[in-house]
């Protein structure tokens, strides 16, 4: 469950800089996390009896989503070949009310948040027992906060470092493998 939330997509990369810049970090942290919750609530226990009730719906979902993570690892790998990294660098200084839009806009707009944690996670949870499901929320919500806030004070205590071309590199590959992971890992255990 944490490689959907880790991934350094436009909401991750959104909390990472505002923890380089030391801009409200702590709030961005948790407003992404609280809304991981919505959303993992909703995947998990609507999501789930969805793809219980039709399970083509759930080959389908880990279908695309096998897709997505294999397009969204390789588009990761070709940033770190080519050193594009995705964490901005520059010191503007934003007012809090457009840290708030932007964090709207960066969570409610993003399709990545939909997909992993709707989703993904939804067709996850429809293969556990119903007395099962709180107890995997209690783990992603877990692994949402502390990826959050880690990457909100990682990026403020590490700035220096993590606003490098290398380390946007690493970061990158490490994403990109991890992705095709989670990929083989849906498409070894899908139930036809």
């Amino acid at each position: 469950m944490a490689t959907l939330i880790m991934p350094i997509g436009l909401q991750n990369a959104f909390v990472l800089n505002q923890g380089i810049r030391k801009q409200h970090h702590l709030f961005v942290a948790t407003f992404c996390s609280l809304a991981d919750v919505l959303f993992m609530c909703i995947g998990v226990w609507g999501g789930a009896t969805l793809f219980s009730l039709y399970p083509w719906l759930l080959i389908t979902i880990t279908l695309l989503g096998a897709l997505f993570m294999m397009v969204y690892g390789w588009q990761c790998l070709q940033r770190a070949r080519k050193g594009e990294g995705s964490i901005e660098t520059d010191n503007k200084q934003r007012s809090f009310k457009m840290i708030v839009l932007a964090c709207c806009a960066f969570t409610f707009l993003n399709p990545h948040v939909y997909i992993d944690t709707i989703v993904i996670l939804g067709g996850f949870a429809a293969n556990l027992l119903v007395e099962e499901r709180p107890y995997f929320v209690l783990g992603g919500i877990s692994a949402s906060f502390t990826w959050f806030f880690g990457l909100a004070l990682i990026g403020a205590k590490f700035a220096h470092v993590l606003s490098s071309s290398r380390a946007q590199r690493i970061i990158d590959a490490l994403i990109g493998l991890m992705m095709w992971g989670l990929a083989i890992y849906l498409l070894l255990n899908l139930d036809f």
